[in-house]
């Protein structure tokens, strides 16, 4: 068994001390290693940068030798020791989805990123003992005996994330004897009768379509927070969820936010907790686990869960409709989409993390992934006359693969969407999954089949449409954040950085912009690294950063009708 203590003196500066308790050791010397990732984020964490002090003794409290043999490893020597005791401090001040964090209100802990496990005794009991005040409650999915935590193994510690707080607040639902926790912490004021019947819908869609869940119990573990925020992160029996600001709970977006997430990270509870890339079956914490099927367990998630809030009637189809809608911008409107394909971009956010990194590098494993599985899930729904589809498909994994306890590799996934899809899924692997061939022909093929249809609308952005940039406005004026390839800012050379001080010799503001929509064109005084300019560009052109809008077709057939409702209506 290894044992932890969590305590804190000073919340308001933000360090957690730590001690690992170490028996039953029997050799020479002790290897202790900090995980440098987290799962659910396929980046390195270097967690261990946030410790500023480290000591081990004996269980007398002598000093043992140690030394840290990488950035995140140490040796400990230790000759005729049998309890060896570590104690470390962790500086705890980031708050998201995937974070530790410390204040006068809470105690926030993902243990990936901050306990040190031996690599030799991963499979033992670890045991948390949390030193908090006496009346705070614990939202975790590990059992609980008074604020101690105890957990079969180290995979099933760090995938048990917790929050001790006095101000948790939380409802429980039941669906197919699995027990439901819905926990809110920080100022909001949750409509429970709305957020469980919600839930309890998308929830049962899900279960009924996998024909049953991976987990004796399940908690949804919400922060709120006081500023904007959005992040998610999936565990084996739990989610942590970040949102913000809190007081907007219940508001339409903020709400919609909710339910885009929470339906999101249930779905990873079979996709990738379960259904597991071979790459990464199983994690190893301490370097890169590659691969290139961030498009299943990313990609399929978010498709996933925005189509089962719309086939639990969550979502209405107008706002299922806005979901895809979104990432047709996030698509169109990055140039990185004819740079790198979705498995290399999966690939490498161990390279450049989340971020865009240069300009039109890359695209994203959740919304070309998320596009990507759209077209997969009509082609198959068609060429089987609605008898199967993606949902058919993730099912078999979970079955045959997940359950008898195998990892995935991509050419089983490959073969599995030729043998459901046929020649318009190897179309989809070849051109767009590994290939970086335009979407729109094969969406727009898709979503006809349907009896839906994209169309383009003029950016209601003026500096969008007009001259293909997209920034925000700064102190000293609008800050260019994005520049579409051959657009009119382009040929006049307006790149990213670049900064529009004036327009016309006036203070460039947002009402400003809304004069020029009638004029032919104006000149720009735009700040170079070096030099500041003056550019006289037209202004007639309005066809940069078009918005996709997904309408009815007219005359919509009787076929594409019965394939839309087995496609977005769970009674069919």
């Amino acid at each position: 068994m290894i044992q932890y203590t969590f305590s804190y003196s000073k919340p308001h500066q933000h360090f957690i001390d730590i001690e690992m308790r170490v028996e039953k050791h029997d050799a020479s010397e002790l290897i202790l290693q900090l995980p440098a990732w987290r799962p659910g984020r396929y980046e390195l964490g270097n967690f261990a940068k946030n410790i500023q002090q480290f000591s081990v003794c004996d269980i007398q409290g002598n000093p043992l030798k140690f030394e840290k043999i990488t950035k995140d490893t140490w040796k400990v020597s230790t000759p005729d020791i049998s309890t060896v005791v570590v104690s470390y401090n962790y500086y705890a001040n980031e708050l998201n989805a995937g974070s530790t964090y410390v204040d006068e209100n809470k105690l926030y802990v993902n243990p990936v990123n901050c306990c040190l496990f031996i690599p030799t005794r991963m499979e033992e009991e670890c045991v948390v003992d949390l030193e908090i005040p006496k009346e705070y409650q614990i939202a975790c999915s590990l059992p609980q005996n008074g604020h101690k935590l105890r957990a079969v193994n180290f995979n099933e510690l760090v995938e048990s994330p917790w929050v001790a707080s006095n101000s948790l607040l939380h409802k429980t639902y039941t669906v197919e004897s699995v027990k439901f926790y819905v926990w809110f912490q920080g100022d909001c004021t949750p409509d429970w009768n709305r957020i469980l019947t919600d839930f309890e819908a998308f929830t049962i869609q899900q279960i009924k379509d996998f024909t049953a869940f991976p987990v004796s119990e399940y908690h949804f573990i919400n922060l709120m927070l006081p500023y904007k925020a959005y992040h998610g992160v999936e565990h084996t029996a739990n989610t942590v969820i970040s949102l913000g600001p809190g007081k907007d709970l219940m508001t339409d977006k903020m709400y919609d936010s909710l339910l885009g997430v929470s339906s999101h990270e249930l779905y990873h509870t079979w996709n990738v907790k379960q259904i597991r890339p071979a790459a990464l079956l199983p994690y190893d914490y301490t370097k890169e686990n590659y691969s290139r099927m961030g498009y299943l367990y990313e990609g399929v998630t978010t498709y996933m869960g925005d189509l089962y809030l719309k086939r639990s009637k969550v979502f209405s189809d107008q706002e299922f409709y806005k979901t895809q809608e979104d990432n047709l911008q996030k698509h169109f409107h990055n140039g990185g989409r004819g740079s790198m394909s979705v498995a290399d971009s999966s690939f490498d956010t161990w390279l450049d993390g989340y971020v865009m990194g240069i300009p039109n590098r890359k695209v994203s494993i959740y919304t070309e992934g998320a596009l990507c599985a759209l077209m997969l899930d009509i082609f198959m729904l068609h060429k089987s006359a609605g008898k199967q589809s993606l949902r058919t498909l993730m099912t078999k994994l979970y079955l045959e693969y997940a359950c008898k306890g195998k990892g995935l590799t991509e050419e089983d996934y490959i073969n599995e969407l030729i043998s459901f899809g046929g020649d318009k899924a190897l179309a989809i692997v070849e051109n767009h999954l590994y290939g970086t061939k335009d979407f729109r022909a094969p969406l727009n093929e898709a979503l006809s089949l349907v009896g839906i249809q994209i169309i383009q609308e003029e950016n209601p952005d003026f500096l969008a449409a007009s001259l293909g940039i997209k920034g925000v406005f700064t102190k000293t004026g609008f800050e260019i954040k994005a520049v579409q390839e051959d657009s009119i800012a382009d040929e006049c050379k307006i790149a990213l950085g670049d900064v529009i001080l004036e327009v016309n010799t006036a203070e460039i503001t947002k009402d400003l912009l809304t004069s020029l929509s009638a004029k032919e064109s104006a000149i720009f005084k735009v700040k170079r690294r070096f030099e500041t300019i003056d550019l006289e560009i037209s202004l007639l052109d309005k066809s940069h950063y078009q918005i996709n809008k997904i309408v009815a077709m007219e005359n919509v057939s009787v076929e594409e009708r019965v394939l839309l409702g087995k496609w977005c209506d769970s009674t069919n």
